[in-house]
């Protein structure tokens, strides 16, 4: 009888992962901090740098390429144009393999030093 009741749970156990694993509980995807909901688009970013220069943004599209080896930056496109974002200063990355996946990436609008613009993203959000 004990290796009956044994077995069951095992069995159910079993169960309850792979229900986990495949979609049965809805999981998170954020990273790093919280998410803003006001979208800017990436176009109106790079039209007019001074406006939106060290602003915290949020911009949405698809994540067209990302660091290969720690996911501490990518590249998002939208209909209007494309941008880096780096979250190396927030300490967060993105788990690999996020390519062509849609993003909200928010984070403060900065240059770096061969004076493109980027963001330095604090928090991430599949979508």
């Amino acid at each position: 009888m004990k290796r009956i009741v044994i077995t069951i749970v095992i069995i159910a156990a079993v169960g309850l992962g792979i229900w986990y694993a495949f979609g049965g509980e809805k999981k998170t995807a954020e990273f790093g901090g919280s998410v803003g909901t006001d979208i800017v688009q990436i176009g109106d970013i790079t039209a007019n740098p001074d406006a939106f220069l060290n602003k915290e943004v949020t911009i949405q599209g698809e994540l067209t390429k990302e660091c290969p080896s720690s996911g501490c930056w990518w590249y998002i496109k939208d209909s209007t144009g494309e941008i880096r974002a780096d979250s190396f200063g927030a300490g967060f990355n993105l788990p690999p393999n996020q390519a062509g996946k849609q993003f909200l990436t928010t984070g403060k609008v900065v240059k770096t030093e061969d004076g493109t613009l980027e963001i330095a993203a604090t928090g991430a959000k599949a979508k």
